[in-house]
Order: structure tokens, then C-alpha cells, then sequence
């Protein structure tokens, strides 16, 4: 029996991690966007080691963008211990634009931990006297798992082959991945080299057949036209939206356009919230009983630029629980009122307009020319 539980912050998903590692038996892959030569990687990378030392397999792959300050030397010991380790398109090979932005764990084909955490003090202890972010992961133990280590052997074949041969590689099962995933629990991939983009799909469907209620606490916002129409029409038939933002950010880019759309979003019927305590780095959403969780933002990079992975959970309890959870998160948020978004200041509102220009326009604009160069 398949069992998924909602782990909230550091504080909670590290210990679970840690301990998982640390009971392997057969094998453990690490697939993470960033992982920080910190005292959290520090602690974690140990771990990893002593698994390799009692003849566990430990493959760990690490953005090369993502991870940019991580020393390959970092590596060392756990190669010496007999465990593997490898960077995700190197950029040294000319591949710097697509990244792996998938956060995973997992442990035995029986433990897989997906969420929006990385390897890094900020996600576990907080950094330089500030709190650790909020984030979210879920553990999910059962047979479904091993359907995870099809994936991260995929990933990490892609990780140095060249762009062009993983597009070609991908054209044999395409009429099977364009068949909907269904049952309580999903596992959904997306990349730049898949036109299905199932996970952007998913949210458009499950918004689209929404009854009562939609709450999505997001690190970074800037999504698809499709989604925003579609929560429009929600909240036209009578669904309550909440949406959750950061009040501060690590990608400054990303707040100014998130608090663009403000207005149109409230001029829809929806509520507008932002966080104070730290940084919102969650990808959550819970719509009516179902659960999406993983490292996928609703933002056009998440959509259209790097591999994301995330789970779909059709669960009363587990949703029950993660809107438990929004609803504390609520208390300790400003919520924003049209009236206040609209007496912000002109130079606000110049960065909002730069910011939506350059994640709406100019990155997708890179995206496709360094698309069609890699193609060649």
C-alpha cells in the first residue's frame, strides 16, 4: 500500500531525508537543482557517504547552473567510497539555458521524497540569521515508487548526452505520454524537449473541473495565459481562489512580475496574499481534495524551459492537512487589496513592467533561439 505524507519546512523534511539515507540498503539517487557546499551539504553529503562506504549505490546529479559554486572536489570523498556523482548538462559543454530544476530522493525504490526543497542552509536552519524559507515535500513510501527510478535513470542519461539526441529519443513513446495520467497518485516529468508539458496541463484541467475551492502557495508566479483564464472562469462559478505569495524574494525579476498581475487577479475575484515570516518557496496547490506538490513553479520557466517533476495526490486527508497548513500560513500573511495595489508607486510599476517583459518575452525569446541552435 502507497502511503503520502506532507512534510512542512526544513525542520521536518530534513530529519525524514536524513534518516531515510541513513537506514538504505540497496541504493539511493539524489537528483537536486541546487546543492550548497554549506554546513546542511556538508551534513547531508556525509550521510551519503557512509551509505556508499556500507556498499549501498549512491548516484547523485546536481544542476550545473543550479549548483554553479559547488566544487567538483566537493565530490571526492563519496567517489572514493565507491558512490557516483555528476553535474546536469555541464555548462562547460555549451549547455547552460535548459536546467534540471527536479528535486528528488530516492531511497530503495520504496522512499521518494518530491518537493521544492533543496540542499542548502536557507531551506533547513536559515542562512545568515534569517529563518529557514517555507517549503514543502512529500514522502511517499509504496510500490508506485518504483516507477521514480525509471525517471531518475532517465535524467541522469540525459544528463550529458547533447539536446538534440534527447529530443529524438523521446519521439518513439510519444503517443504513450500523451495519454492522461490517471489513479490517486501521479508522477508527472516535464521539459523543454516534451510538447505535452503535462504538468502545465494538469493544473489546467484540475482548475478547469474545480468545484469549491483553490488555494496555490507559489515561490514564483508568473503563469501561462490558459491558467489565468481558467481560474477566472473558477471564480465565476462560484470557487473561492486563494493565491500565496512571498512578500520577499531571492529572484527579484520574479516578485516585480508576480506583483503585476496583482490587479488583474483581484479585478477576477480572487484573494492575493503575501507571506512575511521569510521566503515562500513553496509549489503547493490544493484543488478541492487533490494535492500538487514538487518542484514546478506556476511560472513560464516551470512550463516551458526547465525539467520539473511533481505529484498529484487525490487524498481528503492529505488535503484536508496541506490546507490546515495554508490556512496557518494565512495568519501569518498581508492580505493585498486592490485599492492598495493600485496606489503603488510609478517606480513599482516601471519594474513590473520590466520584469514581466523579461520573463514573458525575452526569456522564451532565448529559449527557442538556443533551442533551434542545439537542434542543429
Amino acid at each position: 500500500m502507497t502511503k503520502v505524507r506532507l512534510l512542512k519546512n526544513g525542520p521536518e523534511i530534513f530529519p525524514a531525508m536524513h534518516d531515510a539515507v541513513d537506514r538504505a540498503v540497496s541504493f539511493i539517487g539524489l537528483e537536486m537543482y541546487i546543492f550548497a557546499d554549506d554546513g546542511t551539504g556538508r551534513e547531508f553529503r556525509e550521510r551519503l557517504v557512509s551509505a556508499a562506504k556500507r556498499g549501498v549505490q549512491v548516484m547523485v546529479m546536481v544542476d550545473a547552473v543550479g549548483s554553479w559554486s559547488l566544487p567538483e572536489a566537493f565530490w571526492d570523498e563519496l567517489r572514493t567510497a565507491g558512490g557516483m556523482a555528476r553535474q546536469f548538462r555541464p555548462v562547460s559543454r555549451g549547455m547552460f539555458f535548459f536546467r534540471n530544476h527536479r528535486k528528488l530522493l530516492l531511497v530503495d525504490d520504496r522512499i521518494a521524497f518530491i518537493g521544492g526543497i533543496n540542499i542548502a542552509d536557507e531551506y533547513f536552519r536559515g542562512s545568515r540569521g534569517e529563518p529557514g524559507w517555507r517549503d514543502n515535500a512529500l514522502e511517499i513510501t509504496g510500490r508506485e515508487v518504483k516507477r521514480m527510478r525509471i525517471s531518475f535513470d532517465r535524467m541522469w542519461t540525459r544528463a550529458e548526452m547533447p539536446f538534440r539526441k534527447v529530443v529524438l529519443s523521446m519521439r518513439p513513446d510519444r503517443r504513450t505520454r500523451e495519454r492522461p495520467a490517471s489513479g490517486p497518485l501521479r508522477f508527472l516529468e516535464s521539459g523543454p524537449e516534451d510538447p505535452i508539458q503535462p504538468v502545465r496541463s494538469i493544473y489546467r484541467r484540475l482548475i478547469g473541473g474545480a468545484g469549491q475551492r483553490i488555494d496555490l502557495a507559489m515561490g514564483y508566479f508568473y503563469p501561462h495565459g490558459r491558467i489565468l483564464r481558467a481560474l477566472k472562469r473558477a471564480v465565476l462559478r462560484g470557487v473561492r481562489v486563494r493565491l500565496l505569495f512571498s512578500q520577499r524574494s531571492d529572484v527579484a525579476v520574479a516578485r516585480w512580475a508576480a506583483r503585476g498581475l496583482y490587479g488583474r487577479l483581484l479585478r477576477d475575484g480572487m484573494e492575493v496574499w503575501e507571506y512575511r515570516p521569510a521566503m515562500m518557496h513553496a509549489k503547493l496547490a490544493i484543488i478541492d481534495d487533490v494535492v500538487i506538490a514538487g518542484s514546478a513553479n506556476l511560472d513560464i520557466r516551470s512550463g516551458r524551459i526547465n525539467n520539473e517533476l511533481v505529484a498529484v495526490v487525490d487524498d481528503q486527508d492529505l488535503a484536508r492537512q496541506a490546507r490546515t497548513d495554508f490556512e496557518e500560513d494565512l495568519m501569518q500573511a498581508d492580505r493585498v487589496s486592490l485599492v492598495e495595489w493600485k496606489e503603488r508607486p510609478l517606480f513599482q510599476r516601471i519594474k513590473e513592467r520590466i520584469s514581466a517583459w523579461l520573463l514573458a518575452r525575452l526569456d522564451i525569446f532565448i529559449a527557442r533561439a538556443e533551442m533551434a541552435r542545439m537542434m542543429r
